[in-house]
């Protein structure tokens, strides 16, 4: 699946192997893409291996969906970029993107507390003492999530405008908006922080 989604988006695949530990000797240039679904420290130990061997060789991560983020956040000290399983091809498509421009992906969430304290509430959530849910953090409008969650899926300004019956420039207008609002340079970026950051409704939509 993994190797259909890269060829055709114009990536060109080399070997697979069925652990890091088999494959040939790589270059700076090369981009490795591992698909695990263990979590513990076995597999720690393997991406340690393979980062002591190929320590300028790009990782990209993809973990099962039942692999926690704690657990995500640990071994993305061994790997540009970790991505669940249940993520979109365009999320994927973008990780190696951005990977590919030299950047690493890291892990959205909220701060850890130390022994004892409270947790953040989560955002969204009512504030005490009300019944209204807190307004997101990001500033989006409806619209605005909408355009994003579409770019995950690979859509292009003219097809978007099509399907929101509005002109193309009003997309791009909306795009740069979005662009400001989250902190991203270009479609890629937006389009990785959309499939970690919008409700799964929303990139359903």
């Amino acid at each position: 699946m993994f190797l259909t989604i890269c060829e055709a988006n114009d990536y060109e695949t080399g070997r697979c192997c069925g652990a890091l530990a088999e494959l040939p000797p790589l270059s700076a240039q090369d981009m490795v893409l591992c698909y695990s679904h263990a979590a513990g420290a076995e597999l720690q130990e393997e991406l340690q291996a393979f980062r002591i061997r190929n320590s300028a060789v790009p990782l990209i991560l993809i973990t099962g969906d039942g692999c926690p983020v704690s657990a995500q956040r640990q071994l993305s000290r061994y790997a540009e970029a970790v991505i669940p399983e249940r993520k979109s091809a365009g999320a994927l498509i973008a990780a190696l993107q951005v990977v590919q421009d030299g950047y690493r992906i890291v892990l959205s969430g909220p701060p850890e507390t130390r022994s004892g304290a409270e947790p953040e509430p989560p955002a969204g959530a009512a504030a005490q003492g009300g019944d209204a849910p807190a307004r997101p953090q990001h500033g989006l409008s409806e619209r605005e999530q909408l355009i994003l969650a579409k770019l995950t899926e690979g859509a292009t300004n003219k097809s978007i405008a099509n399907e929101l019956g509005i002109c193309e420039a009003t997309v791009k207008v909306h795009l740069r908006t979005c662009f400001r609002k989250i902190g991203a340079k270009n479609r890629t970026q937006a389009a990785l922080w959309a499939s970690g950051q919008l409700p799964p409704q929303m990139q359903r939509h």
